[in-house]
């Protein structure tokens, strides 16, 4: 008798979903809304592209925007950040899961006037 073997899919994503669980901080920034496709596509070719959406103000952009969820430890080592799509207030859309590095997250937190804490390596 043959069995079939089941292909491991996204194992990668996978992996990085559990690990972004175990992080103890999260922090949220809201983006202007672009399409779902568009925005999965261009982090897809280049993680650096975020740097290019712009920031929005939620009471200003209330139907609809992209709210970014940063998952990191203390030491900010580790980050993983994921795109919400938010419609009337409510999530519509979720995106994936995605490494970091401390820099570009530093430049995130930098469009909002934000730094990321005391110490943190990119503004030393």
């Amino acid at each position: 008798m043959f069995f079939k073997k089941k292909k491991k899919e996204g194992l990668g994503e996978n992996t990085v979903i559990e690990f972004a669980k175990t992080l103890p901080h999260t922090k949220k920034v809201q983006f202007c809304y672009l399409k779902p496709k568009e925005l999965e596509e261009m982090l897809d070719n280049d993680i650096n592209s975020v740097l290019k959406l712009q920031p929005v103000n939620y009471y200003a952009e209330k139907s609809r925007f992209w709210q970014c969820v940063f998952f990191f430890d203390d030491e900010y080592n580790n980050i993983v950040m994921r795109f919400e799509l938010y419609e009337n207030d409510r999530k519509s859309y979720n995106g994936k899961y995605r490494s970091i590095t401390e820099e570009l997250y530093g430049k995130i937190l930098m469009k909002f006037g934000q730094r990321a804490g005391s110490g943190f390596s990119c503004f030393t």
